[in-house]
């Protein structure tokens, strides 16, 4: 069959008529958001790579979210020459495809970074082509559900946030263990990858000023922003620093460091709910009572609680096995070890060298102590030999002393009856000169009696010696005692100024109140009564005084007690207490005295 439309001949060919048999040809896919796929499905780009959300930290969020919207829509529209990218018909795609396509594809393969306000365009869009109005296909029409649930996940901030956090994202992370040499290629991309998730990445709070406009789950009702806490939320968001870069190999350490401490506090804004409600499979909206609805949100929330942790688990492992493999690191580990160890060496060394100067300080210590005690061996050895010769040259002289006497007096005994009786007096005046001479004058006398010839003159000189020791004993003896008679003396003085200060020193009211609480505490017969009474008194009013005149003792309180029981109370008692007139007294003070 051949028709003809101008110049273009048609040519229909039959089933039959093919000259080959069919085969399976691959088809090339090109374009650019094939190739953004494939870079992103190989970690060759990360997933927000040319976003708004890679932008400078210092620069405002919601601007750049703006800025960038504009900018596209603007290439969009001013660039005519730009090919359009073909448009999808959902209503030519089966369930199963349909089921594989994110919401961002169902309202027309929109950015994830797009704002409310793009996604309402795109909502609108949609509704042209898909609304039950246009293609008569019903309200359960399954491509228009798909539409409306897609736009009311991405219009609800919190619903957005839960989706993005599921949606296209490789969780896999490196095995551990990996080469210097692939260290780099292999953890550099899975860190980029996992940023998407940071803190200072959330969508939300980054469009949030972009999408005031966005619905809430407050039934619609904006609420009214306090422009001071507003102020607040974007100086905070002005303070936030961009996360540390991976670096390479010639990164400082310090950098290094700041990028795992980043990582080690890592904050993700991962919201697990939606996926906590598809594998519960728990439907709020469908609860038939508010109980169950309760219960669902608690299972579906404990749920997401749970995967949360996984998923801080899972970041944990990866800057784990990172820091175990970072031969940044490890350089690190080897420096501070040799530091360690030279610091180590030196401290080392600094003691030995101190010991070495203790030792030689304590050596010259034991040197000139042990020079200063044979020194002082030595003196003492000398003052020891003196007195030893001292003491030898005074017992010659006592024995020379004896000698010469007994010698003279027994060869002249019978012309020298008128000076001693017998000879026992002799010995005992010459055992007193040895005694209490010195060696001095024992050796004076020794020479005297030596060079006097005259026997009888040198006997009275050894008598005229006797006479004077006897002479200073006496003095001695008598100083001595009268010293000793002062002494005592002054003590009986004392003793007697002290007993007649006592006496004199009359009782206060409190000191007769408490004799009479002792004496009727401790009655007669007891051992040791009055010193118990004595201590009682001092207890109640001396407590905690020191000085030993101002206490009571037994014999004073046996005095006051008999006093007050034949002369009365009055005759023992302070002047002044004495004088306070009788009325003043309470009857149980009249009673106790």
């Amino acid at each position: 069959m051949t028709s003809k439309c101008g110049n273009l001949v048609i040519q229909g060919i039959s089933s039959l008529d093919w000259s080959t048999p069919h085969t399976n040809k691959s088809i090339q896919c090109v374009g650019q958001p094939f190739l953004n796929y494939e870079a992103r499905l190989y970690n060759r780009k990360t997933f927000l790579h040319s976003s708004s959300f890679q932008s400078d930290a210092g620069n405002d969020s919601s601007t750049s979210v703006a800025a960038a919207a504009a900018a596209a829509s603007a290439v969009e529209n001013d660039d005519p020459k730009k090919k359009k990218k073909k448009k999808r018909d959902l209503l030519k795609l089966n369930e199963m495809e349909l089921s594989k396509l994110s919401h961002y594809e169902v309202l027309g393969d929109i950015p994830m970074h797009s704002n409310y306000e793009q996604i309402k365009r795109a909502y609108h869009k949609s509704c042209l082509s898909y609304h039950p109005d246009k293609t008569g296909r019903g309200e359960d029409d399954e491509v228009f559900l798909k539409v409306k649930a897609a736009f009311d996940t991405l219009s609800d901030v919190t619903k957005r946030k839960s989706y993005d956090s599921t949606v296209d994202f490789n969780e896999s992370i490196p095995k551990g263990g990996e080469s210097e040499a692939k260290f780099y290629k292999v953890y550099g991309p899975v860190f980029e990858r996992n940023l998407r998730f940071a803190a200072c990445n959330d969508p939300a709070n980054m469009a949030s000023n972009s999408d005031a406009n966005a619905p809430t789950n407050n039934g619609g009702k904006k609420k009214k922003r306090n422009k001071s806490v507003s102020q607040s939320s974007s100086a905070e968001q002005k303070k936030d620093k961009a996360p540390p870069s991976f670096g390479d190999d010639n990164t400082p350490i310090e950098e290094v460091n700041a990028f795992y401490e980043f990582w080690i506090h890592f904050e993700s804004w991962r919201d697990f709910t939606l996926k906590a409600t598809e594998q519960t499979e728990h439907d709020v909206d469908a609860a038939e009572c508010r109980d169950e609805k309760r219960w669902m949100a608690k299972e579906i929330d404990r749920k997401a609680r749970a995967m949360k942790r996984d998923e801080m688990s899972r970041i944990t492992r990866l800057v784990e096995r990172a820091m175990a493999a970072d031969p940044r690191l490890k350089r690190e580990k080897e420096r501070e070890k040799a530091e360690k160890a030279r610091v180590a060496r030196e401290k080392k060394e600094k003691a030995e060298r101190e010991a070495k100067i203790k030792a030689e300080a304590k050596a010259k210590a034991q040197e000139e102590a042990a020079a200063k005690q044979a020194k002082e061996k030595e003196i003492k050895a000398k003052e020891k030999a003196e007195r030893e010769k001292e003491k030898k040259a005074l017992r010659k002289a006592k024995q020379q002393l004896r000698k010469s006497v007994m010698s003279s007096y027994q060869s002249n005994a019978a012309e020298l009856n008128d000076m001693w009786d017998n000879i026992e007096d002799m010995n005992d005046d010459i055992e007193l000169l040895c005694a209490e001479l010195s060696l001095m004058d024992l050796t004076s006398l020794n020479t005297s009696f030596a060079k006097d010839n005259d026997v009888t003159q040198s006997l009275e000189l050894v008598q005229d010696s006797v006479i004077q020791t006897r002479e200073k004993l006496k003095q001695s003896t008598e100083e001595h005692n009268r010293k000793r008679q002062a002494r005592r003396d002054a003590a009986a003085k004392k003793a007697a100024e002290q007993a007649k200060a006592k006496a004199m020193k009359p009782w206060t009211r409190e000191e007769l109140s408490a004799l009479a609480k002792g004496v009727k505490k401790y009655p007669p017969g007891g051992g040791n009564r009055w010193d118990a009474i004595a201590t009682f008194v001092n207890g109640l009013c001396h407590q905690g005084d020191e000085e030993e005149e101002n206490r009571r003792n037994r014999e004073e309180c046996i005095e006051a007690y008999n006093t007050a029981a034949t002369q009365g109370p009055t005759a023992i008692v302070a002047p002044a207490a004495a004088a306070a007139p009788a009325s003043s007294s309470s009857p149980a003070a009249k009673k106790t005295a």
